[in-house]
């Protein structure tokens, strides 16, 4: 015995259900929570989680292979090819080049001065004969030929006497030295004018001496003679130097002795 199964039923002259059959409407909120949880765990995923993916490299061997080329005329040739054919083209170099000293020489006498060629001057030669005539002798006579004496002038040593001249050895004294100097009234004989005289002199900011230093025979009456002559030498003032030291060196050399051009 079979049973139909139970059939919904529907009210006569009805259109609705007995029964609502259709779902009731579920809360929004759990929804959306549902999604915020469901973003906010992939938000996380995309921002941390990385995944690396290696693609594999093709590794080749390192290795290499050499020729060696000697210096004949294939080994050129091959050199010549392997550069010119090579990933690294060989560079001109302009001292190699053979016209290049040919260029170089243009240039310098380009630039070079050339000074105007010279064309001498020709002229006439005068009309007179300028050689004079030869004089001979006569056969077997003794023949001596005219010398002509030159007058030479002497030089008039009576009115020249030996007086003192200074001379700088430092290098300060040479702008201090007088163009004149005082008579020097001592007599000049061998020992006073054959030694080489040095002073060290002190001057004052007038140019007088105040101090007189004998480098060499101090003491003796000679150089006591030159000391008391170089105290009445005027020397150049320097008022910015009150004290000052300089080295002097005392010659004798004739001198007229009177006159405008005596000392």
């Amino acid at each position: 015995m079979t049973t139909n199964p139970a059939k919904p039923r529907k009210l006569a002259n009805s259109q609705e259900w007995v029964f609502n059959w259709r779902p009731r409407g579920s809360p929004l909120i759990p929804k959306l929570i549902a999604v915020g949880v469901v973003g906010t765990v992939f938000t996380l995923l995309v921002t941390t989680v990385r995944i690396r993916l290696l693609v594999p490299e093709k590794s080749s061997p390192r290795k290499g292979s050499l020729i060696y080329l000697g210096d004949d005329a294939q080994s050129r040739a091959l050199t010549l090819r392997a550069r010119e054919g090579g990933p690294f083209p060989s560079r001109f170099e302009l001292t190699d080049w053979a016209g290049l000293a040919e260029m170089e020489r243009k240039a310098l006498d380009a630039v070079r001065y050339q000074p105007p060629a010279y064309v001498p001057e020709i002229r006439d030669l005068p009309d007179e004969n300028l050689v004079q005539p030869l004089v001979l002798a006569a056969r077997g006579e003794v023949f001596y030929p005219v010398r002509k004496s030159v007058a030479g002038s002497q030089l008039d040593l009576s009115n020249l006497r030996l007086a003192p001249e200074l001379y700088p050895l430092s290098g300060n004294a040479g702008a201090t030295i007088p163009e004149k100097f005082p008579a020097f009234d001592a007599v000049v004989d061998d020992k006073l004018s054959s030694p080489s005289w040095r002073f060290l002199v002190c001057l004052n900011a007038e140019g007088g001496v105040t101090e007189c230093v004998s480098l060499g025979k101090a003491g003796e009456l000679a150089a006591e003679a030159l000391e008391a002559w170089l105290h009445r030498v005027p020397f150049k003032p320097e008022p910015g130097k009150p004290d000052r030291w300089i080295a002097l060196g005392v010659g004798f050399t004739n001198q007229p002795a009177d006159g405008s051009e005596a000392r």
